[in-house]
């Protein structure tokens, strides 16, 4: 079975990475992406697709009215938000619109995979043929309360979530090149934090790093968004 995704999401880095990370997971095809409300109302118009991967803000709009609008239409994909931690609204509004799980940034590929993963169990049990049982039931209800893996790809000890969110933000206010100093002006942090940071996402391959050689004294190290 091949699942075809669409992804709604106006970051391009984010969507490189929602890209990437959908990707290493057998059986799923991005079929689509789109950074605006219309966009995706115009691709979902004339495409069926399996899975929508949403941003609760596109351009100035929100995804939540995007997921109305779909769910008024009877739209027959699966729907997993992606927000800021702390949306509670948002979380709240987008439960009761029958979105089917809900992503805080920033995340990594375990939490990734397991939202993925449950979608695949959720279909594979509603498109069965056969009569579901109350334990399959029970099942299919729990499938959010497993308990959590160790994340290999978890955020490094001394690294926080909200100041990495703060240099990805950073990172995308730069239109080409940029060096750490780029990052330390607009962030207000020291270089080390600055470095700490951008090695850390070198080595997710988010970004990419060369090195500059003058005439004389240390190589400049230029980085730039993959």
């Amino acid at each position: 079975m091949v699942y075809h995704v669409l992804i709604v999401e106006d970051d391009p880095m984010v969507l490189s990475i929602n890209r990437r990370y959908l990707e290493k997971i057998p059986g799923f095809i991005v079929s689509g992406t789109c950074g605006s409300f219309e966009e995706a109302i115009r691709l979902t118009s004339k495409h069926t697709y399996d899975l929508l991967l949403v941003d609760v803000n596109i351009q100035g709009k929100s995804g939540l009215d995007l997921i109305r609008a779909l769910r008024k239409r009877d739209y027959p994909a699966d729907l997993i938000m992606i927000t800021a931690a702390g949306e509670q609204e948002a979380i709240r509004i987008g439960l009761q619109c029958g979105i089917v799980d809900y992503i805080l940034k920033p995340f990594q590929f375990k939490r990734f995979e397991k939202s993925i993963e449950a979608f695949v169990q959720r279909q594979e049990l509603l498109n069965s043929r056969k009569p579901i049982t109350q334990k399959q039931l029970d099942q299919f209800r729990s499938l959010d309360k497993q308990p959590e893996e160790k994340d290999d790809d978890a955020i490094d000890k001394g690294l926080t979530p909200s100041t990495l969110t703060m240099i990805l933000s950073c990172i995308d206010q730069q239109k080409g090149d940029f060096t750490v100093n780029d990052i330390t002006s607009l962030a207000n942090l020291s270089h080390v934090s600055v470095r700490k940071y951008l090695r850390y996402l070198e080595d997710k391959q988010v970004i990419e790093m060369r090195l500059e050689y003058g005439t004389v004294g240390r190589p400049t190290a230029f980085y730039r968004k993959k």
